[in-house]
């Protein structure tokens, strides 16, 4: 894709994002990952809201083979795209569907200058954990396969819907928590944090060593949303998700 096109594509990406519509964009054209997010970038400004933090598509093998990627992705999540203990979601054209994940929040910027990004800092760096209803799709009408036209069109995030903050919960034990889920008409639906690359907090180093590459660093206040913990769930109006993340707690929504 021609450098003189990148702001073009993302204002339409911005566009439709915005106005829950469908747009008939090449994005197989993207020559490289850089580019990728370079447009994914340009259409987070142009929609102007505040961002709130980072959301990770794909950080699970069963998720990568659902969505036809080849390894993690991320994106932004803009103010609009973020809500806590919603109880109804309205699903916008081109959604793929939900994955039930983690979300932290940083407590402090990471990493600091020279600090290394380990399990054992990512720890210290998060100050809480949350259930998360992650809702994911895309903005173009015909789907592309690939990594970078799924990276340019927001990462393929939709929504983070958070359940509510629960007591404090012991990090380490994150790896080993079961997530069992029930959707309207399937029953028993369950996954493991461990299949969310062997631990959650995995994926907020991965998340903090991909931005680092782009020279950015995540900060205080954002939320990280891990990616699926259990497989890409389809859904449509009228049904209702709930997901009991044991000691974390519960998150649900209803589609319409």
């Amino acid at each position: 894709m021609y450098f003189g096109l990148k702001d073009t594509t993302a204002e339409i990406l911005a566009k439709s994002r915005l106005h829950d519509a469908l747009c008939d964009l090449p994005l197989d054209l993207i020559d490289s990952e850089r580019e990728a997010y370079d447009i994914q970038a340009l259409a987070q400004d142009a929609l102007g809201f505040e961002r709130k933090g980072y959301a990770i598509v794909g950080s699970s093998e069963s998720a990568r083979r659902a969505l036809g990627l080849t390894k993690p992705i991320y994106s932004a999540i803009p103010a609009l795209a973020l809500a806590s203990a919603t109880a109804v979601f309205r699903l916008p054209p081109g959604v793929i569907g939900a994955q039930c994940e983690f979300t932290f929040t940083m407590r402090r910027a990471f990493p600091d200058a020279d600090e290394p990004i380990s399990l054992e800092t990512v720890a210290d760096a998060v100050a809480a954990c949350r259930p998360a209803i992650g809702i994911i799709g895309r903005r173009t009408g015909r789907a592309f396969a690939g990594d970078n036209s799924a990276i340019a069109d927001f990462g393929l995030h939709v929504a983070t819907v958070r359940g509510s903050q629960t007591a404090e919960v012991d990090l380490s034990a994150l790896g080993k928590l079961d997530v069992n889920v029930f959707l309207f008409r399937e029953v028993g639906i369950s996954g493991n944090a461990s299949s969310v690359m062997g631990h959650p907090l995995n994926a907020v180093a991965w998340l903090a060593g991909a931005l680092s590459s782009r020279g950015k660093q995540l900060q205080t206040g954002d939320v990280v949303a891990t990616g699926a913990c259990t497989r890409v769930l389809r859904v449509h109006a009228g049904q209702h998700v709930a997901a009991d993340f044991g000691p974390l707690g519960q998150v649900e929504c209803i589609f319409e």
